[in-house]
């Protein structure tokens, strides 16, 4: 299969044309496969964006990477819930990371061990009553002033709060999922329910160096801004869809 790929010939043919748009993509197997389906492509498409060989600034452009792919690793904790999860509710989507993804991208090193854990609203508070009485540090929707009284950073806290439909994720197994980097920025931008207990110039600093370190869609962000409802509050901080261009 990876030969059908044509990566050295399809690198040589972004490098003279990119950004190409999907018809051309498809004319370009084309020349190789005249009778090539489209799904075929769709397919391709996805393997060359999953091995960083392709990247997609936006919807239906398509770049070689320039930057690396974010690919962050699971943690213990993240693969316990998940497990615990899967096993008593089989049919809710959910997903799961850990701040310390963010803190990774932060100039400084906060005092932050959460697990913020997004479950479909139906089966939320099922899941939130199910893991208080396994784990002892479970929050369900904290805003600002409930995190600053009662949360401590220091200890690792379980968060939990509602998963939106299509929202970017990046599917694990079955009904289990993790967040693209594109929702994580989105989300820290509103910051509701509290996933990191710092201010907008913070924030400016862990997306500018997102922006510098890694590839990013910036038709996925907008999408994801508008089913939030928060287009507007991405402007200030670079990420608007023309900043791809």
């Amino acid at each position: 299969m990876t030969s059908k790929l044509m990566i050295s010939e399809l690198e040589i043919f972004l490098k003279n044309n990119q950004p190409v748009s999907t018809q051309q993509l498809l004319e370009f197997y084309q020349t190789f496969e005249p009778d090539i389906k489209v799904n075929t492509l769709r397919w391709r498409i996805y393997q060359l964006k999953q091995n960083n060989v392709l990247y997609s600034p936006s919807r239906g452009q398509f770049v070689l990477p320039e930057k690396q792919a974010f690919q962050p690793e699971q943690t213990k904790r993240m693969t316990e819930l998940a497990e615990m999860i899967q096993e008593k509710y089989p049919y809710a989507n959910f997903s799961v990371y850990p701040t310390e993804w963010l803190n990774d991208l932060a100039d400084h090193i906060y005092l932050s061990k959460n697990v913020i854990l997004e479950v479909d609203i139906d089966a939320l508070k099922s899941v939130f009553h199910f893991l208080k009485q396994q784990y002892r540090n479970v929050y369900l929707n904290p805003d600002e002033k409930f995190y600053d009284l009662y949360i401590s950073p220091q200890e690792e806290n379980i968060i939990l709060k509602r998963l939106y439909v299509d929202a970017p994720l990046n599917r694990i197994n079955e009904n289990y999922h993790i967040p693209k980097l594109e929702q994580l920025l989105v989300d820290l931008i509103i910051n509701d329910p509290m996933i990191l207990p710092i201010g907008a110039s913070e924030v400016k600093k862990i997306i500018a160096n997102a922006r510098d370190k890694y590839n990013l869609n910036y038709s996925t962000i907008q999408r994801y801004a508008k089913k939030r409802r928060v287009e507007k509050a991405l402007v200030p901080f670079g990420l608007s869809e023309k900043e791809s261009l």
